[in-house]
């Protein structure tokens, strides 16, 4: 599975940048009916969460370049809960932005 490149906000301690990379994977959904026609891209998401992990907004600012694989990202993050923040991490929120990545292999 392709792993998302995280570019989260610089607050954010490296832990949290790899609990949140992990979820995004785990979490992410790759439609089929886009993976059957070959459609890979690379869509920019960001949002903002708060310490608890649950995410107050999000958008995705740059498309994958394909409707249905936007749209997944947007499923996933609705109503979605993120892991909440570390001890390290006193901020109330913050905002992240990150890009998902559709390929598939060859």
């Amino acid at each position: 599975m392709p792993v998302p490149a995280p570019v989260p906000s610089p607050e954010a301690s490296a832990g949290y940048r790899a609990l949140l990379s992990a979820w995004l994977e785990s979490h992410k959904r790759y439609p089929d009916p886009a993976r059957q026609r070959g459609e890979e891209g690379n869509a920019v998401l960001r949002f903002e969460v708060d310490r608890n992990g649950r995410v107050i907004d999000y958008a995705v600012t740059k498309s994958s370049g394909y409707p249905e694989l936007d749209a997944s990202v947007e499923e996933m993050m609705r109503g979605a809960t993120l892991p909440p923040f570390p001890a390290e991490m006193p901020q109330p929120r913050m905002q992240v932005s990150v890009t998902i990545r559709f390929s598939l292999r060859r």
